[in-house]
């Protein structure tokens, strides 16, 4: 983000939008979901609104377009021609509606420019708004504005059945990710769980597969670390060691609760690591891991002799 940037583009977070026609102006991009200083749309000279009208500021955009702000819409899609009859889930239609559409015919008192993405959809925004708004089509200069950088891939293997894992594994999980940035977050979790972790920053939630296809796919990517929580209880204490072997196929070291099964059978540092359910040590040795390549190296090499 540039500080001095005299453009701020108002979204919903990032978004492909936002990165693909947006970037190339260095702008000042404010996420909608989070407190936002007026004074810096205030001190703008250019306001760019990506899809969605902010009602929350909808009448500082009537005060800044008075004085000659220049205040632009950007819409990828046809947003200001909604069919209540059309295919499109009544959900995502009651959100363009009250987002959007509904302030089509008070737009041209505080937007100045409506910018879209192809030729087709100016003609179809020309006519939506009766022409009483200046549409362009705008080119497509794409900026890599996000840093590349190494994202650790950490994994949880466990069913939706696994509940008192899944409810231990959140705490961890938001420890890690408030602590770290640079880890990327795998589960495998229903519907049913979805949005208990949602909230988590950096989380790929990963729908459950049959076994073939479970078996397929841990064959061909890689992981860092996996992550083997067993929680005492009458369930889990005949449980199988089967989460080894998924973990070593994902190229990755595991780390296991040091109580049955992986007690009796993981070899601790030697090709895993056995630790205590206590979320302060499972963070120290995760982030002791992922900081020490050739540690990892050693346990997994040890760990692929077992599978062989």
């Amino acid at each position: 983000m540039s500080i001095k940037s005299k453009i701020t583009v108002l979204h919903d977070g990032n978004n492909p939008t936002s990165y693909y026609w947006l970037s190339h102006l260095d702008p000042n991009f404010v996420d909608l979901n989070k407190n936002l200083e007026k004074k810096l749309i205030y001190n703008s000279n250019t306001i760019i609104i990506v899809r969605y009208i902010p009602l929350k500021y909808l009448f500082d955009l009537f005060k800044l377009h008075r004085k000659n702000t220049k205040i632009i819409l950007l819409l990828d899609d046809n947003l200001l021609s909604l069919n209540f009859f059309s295919e499109l889930p009544f959900k995502y239609k009651f959100k363009l509606f009250f987002r959007i559409y509904c302030y089509k015919s008070f737009l041209r008192f505080f937007i100045s420019q409506i910018w879209v993405t192809n030729l087709h959809l100016k003609s179809e925004i020309l006519s939506q708004t009766n022409n009483k708004i200046d549409v362009k089509v705008i080119d497509l200069k794409p900026k890599n504005i996000l840093p590349k950088t190494k994202l650790f891939r950490i994994s949880y293997l466990g069913t939706s059945s696994h509940v008192l894992e899944l409810k231990w594994i959140k705490k961890l999980f938001s420890k890690i990710q408030s602590e770290r940035d640079d880890c990327l977050i795998e589960i495998f979790i229903n519907a049913r769980w979805r949005l208990y972790f949602k909230s988590i920053p950096r989380i790929k939630m990963i729908y459950p597969m049959d076994w073939d296809m479970f078996f397929l796919d841990t064959q061909n990517r890689k992981v860092d670390i996996v992550l083997n929580p067993i929680l005492n209880s009458k369930f889990n204490s005949f449980r199988s060691s089967t989460k080894f072997f998924d973990t070593t196929r994902l190229g990755a070291v595991g780390i296991y609760s040091e109580n049955s099964p992986y007690s009796s059978f993981v070899k601790d540092n030697y090709d895993g690591l056995l630790l205590d359910n206590n979320i302060n040590l499972w963070c120290q040795n995760i982030y002791y891991l992922l900081d020490n390549p050739n540690k990892r190296k050693y346990l997994y090499l040890n760990a692929i002799k077992r599978t062989m």
